[in-house]
């Protein structure tokens, strides 16, 4: 009986990398997310380092200019804000991501389960054919031995 090659091979394969593909851009979305988290974090310091400097500086005496401040403050404050919202536009990319990828996967499972199907209607054709060769040889000797007799 012949080798057992599943018909559908090419289009589970061209599923396979599909999903590997997709896996690939969540994690690039994945990083990018945590590129903007560090970013935010890094300006909240800063920000928390400033007002300690102007705190410092007012408690000294030193004289500074209030616009100056607020300004600089503002400045930090509104790239904070753009990477909020820059984190929640990656958020939602990810989640699109998944949605696809999710659906890539049952695909892919669906294009595994007819070929788990198909080689075990091989399996069960090849033991049949297995028996009837195994039946042929039996009544071929029972048929010889009676022919003898």
């Amino acid at each position: 009986m012949k080798k057992f090659k599943f018909r559908y091979e090419s289009v589970l394969k061209m599923r396979l990398d599909q999903e590997e593909k997709l896996k690939n851009d969540l994690a690039r979305r994945v990083q990018k997310r945590q590129a903007i988290l560090d970013k935010m974090e890094r300006l909240k310091e800063d920000l928390e380092t400033y007002s300690g400097w102007v705190q410092e500086g007012l408690i000294n005496g030193r004289r500074m200019d209030y616009r100056e401040i607020d300004q600089g403050k503002k400045y930090y404050r509104k790239h904070i804000q753009d990477l909020k919202h820059a984190l929640r536009q990656a958020e939602a990319e990810i989640e699109h991501a998944k949605a696809i990828l999710i659906e890539a996967m049952k695909e892919r499972k669906v294009m595994e389960k007819l070929k788990e199907n198909d080689f075990q209607n091989y399996i069960e054709a090849f033991n049949i054919a297995d028996a009837k060769v195994i039946e042929e040889i039996v009544n071929y000797k029972n048929n010889k031995k009676d022919g003898d007799e």
